[in-house]
């Protein structure tokens, strides 16, 4: 009899565990199976041409090009964080040469970005599309402005091996183009709710620029903007309204001397600038240790000397009867910080040097430093934006 009951006891302890196994299977493990569905699931990007992408999984293996400015780098910085350098396959050169102090920086924060193998740029003609095959790369990010080149040099090989191409945008300014290039960028990678935090804070703070230029109703004030590569002693590249600093200006509500000279960027003659007479003049800068008269920002800058580097802009021919240097309207800012996820901190920056009065609650400084903080893997200092004392 006792033995009965025991068998008993036995057998409905297995059909209760039969029944607790039954029940996971319809619940538990029908959720585990859709998420593997969803592992599974291919991935449909739609970059900004309009073309859509298919991956099969996130990418775990790309190659960059214009990592210094305009590229994917600073991105997938803000997505990845400090598995960064795992991500990379292999990248241009551009950072490390026109953007050196950030490099510098950067690899000290994370030192395996010194490991990624170094593949050329296509702009340079030295893209190196062997060694880039076979790093087994599962996507490149192609800015937009190397599009045709690309296209005419690399592209067929590329399609060929089966690695897929997703453009981007950040040259032209525009807030649909830098939200679609985060968007392509994040879903490329499985990062998608980081992407949608990075676009949120982004067009915040755009759009709160964007939205309150437009309520000024006062005439705009006449800028030009110089890189300030060359040194005083020659004159680098200004914009037009549409590209990079230029258009940015526009945006916020500068007039630019420029805009009907100059399709893209290049330089002007110097007696046009005289001939403006623009009321703020804005040289940028950036670390250029080749050129010793260059105007310097960033990481490594002094500030003592890149007053006297500014300074020394105003002094070329004629420069010292000129409104915007008699009224003390001489600014820089880093040449580093447009094309980028972080230059809604220029939008600001610019806004408030044409508007002081009306966008004098904004912290320009404090917002890079934000988001520094709270999206890159790497620590904040240096010296962005400077007024001429």
């Amino acid at each position: 009899m006792f033995q009965t009951k025991r068998y008993k006891g036995f057998i409905t302890a297995v059909l209760l565990l039969a029944v607790s196994m039954l029940f996971t299977a319809c619940g538990g493990g029908k959720d585990a199976g859709k998420e593997a569905a969803q592992a599974e699931k291919p991935i449909e990007i739609t970059d900004v041409t309009g073309q859509t992408v298919t991956l099969k999984k996130p990418a775990e293996r790309v190659i960059l090009q214009w990592s210094g400015s305009g590229g994917a780098f600073i991105t997938m910085s803000a997505l990845m964080g400090k598995d960064l350098p795992n991500v990379i396959a292999g990248l241009d050169s551009s950072l490390m040469e026109y953007r050196a102090d950030m490099w510098n920086h950067f690899k000290k924060d994370l030192p395996e970005l010194e490991k990624v193998p170094v593949v050329g740029t296509i702009s340079d003609k030295n893209f190196n599309v062997e060694k880039v095959l076979s790093l087994n790369p599962d996507v490149i990010f192609i800015p937009l402005d190397l599009k045709d080149q690309y296209e005419s040099d690399v592209k067929a090989k590329m399609d060929e091996a089966g690695v897929p191409t997703i453009y981007i945008d950040y040259h032209s300014e525009t807030l649909e183009n830098h939200q679609r290039s985060i968007d392509a960028i994040g879903k490329a990678l499985g990062k998608e709710e980081r992407a949608a935090e990075l676009k949120k804070f982004y067009t915040d703070k755009v759009t709160n620029v964007l939205e309150r230029v437009k309520k000024i109703d006062k005439p705009k004030p006449t800028v030009y903007i110089e890189v300030g590569m060359q040194g005083p002693e020659t004159f680098g590249n200004s914009f037009s309204s549409n590209y990079s600093w230029g258009a940015l200006a526009t945006l916020c509500g500068g007039d630019i001397i420029t805009k009907d000279v100059i399709k893209r960027s290049g330089p002007v003659n110097p007696e046009f600038v005289i001939e403006k007479d623009p009321d703020i003049i804005m040289i940028m800068g950036s670390y250029w240790p080749k050129k010793p008269t260059s105007m310097r920002l960033g990481f490594e800058a002094d500030e003592e000397h890149s007053q006297q580097l500014l300074k020394a802009f105003t002094e070329r021919d004629g420069w010292s009867n000129l409104k915007a240097v008699k009224d003390k309207q001489v600014y820089s800012a880093h040449h580093g910080l447009p094309r980028e996820v972080y230059d809604c901190a220029v939008f600001e920056y610019l806004a408030k040097t044409y508007y002081p009065e009306e966008f004098a609650d904004v912290n320009p400084e404090g917002t890079l430093q934000e988001f520094y903080e709270k999206f890159l893997p790497f620590s904040y200092g240096g010296i962005w934006f400077m007024h001429l004392n």
